[in-house]
């Protein structure tokens, strides 16, 4: 049941920030380097569950996230998954860090790819619903 488009650069949002100087050119170049990893990963979920992956991107920033419970306690958000609304139609985005492109581990970045598409899984099952 994929909802997506399969076309979207997903590193769009990266080259935007090394464009307008947020980004050093040496972190964009490991990012682009190692963004095989990414499709690889990708290509391995997609080939096991024998459905499409949804539209991903990487966003060029580290995601920081603190809850109302836990005083004086951040988290680090490496992927998320987002529903959307995009030209009157319901689709789910997973956002992937720079710094999980350019830092993480190939099992790791895999393992996060697949968390996150089990939450789009359970995302498409409760809308079936």
């Amino acid at each position: 049941m994929y909802l997506g488009v399969k076309s979207l650069d997903q590193l769009v949002k990266v080259r935007e920030a090394l464009q307008k100087g947020l980004l050093p050119q040496d972190i964009y170049d490991t990012i682009s380097e190692r963004f095989d990893l990414v499709t690889q990963g990708i290509a391995r979920i997609e080939k096991a569950s024998g459905t499409h992956y949804p539209i991903s991107y990487v966003e060029p920033s580290a995601i920081l996230t603190s809850g109302s419970d836990m005083s004086f306690q951040y988290g680090i958000l490496f992927a998320r998954t987002l529903p959307v609304f995009f030209e009157e139609k319901f689709q789910v985005v997973i956002q992937i860090s720079a710094p999980l492109v350019a830092f993480g581990l190939k099992g790791t970045i895999h393992a996060i790819l697949a968390h996150e598409f089990l939450h789009y899984i359970e995302l498409i099952r409760k809308i079936s619903k």
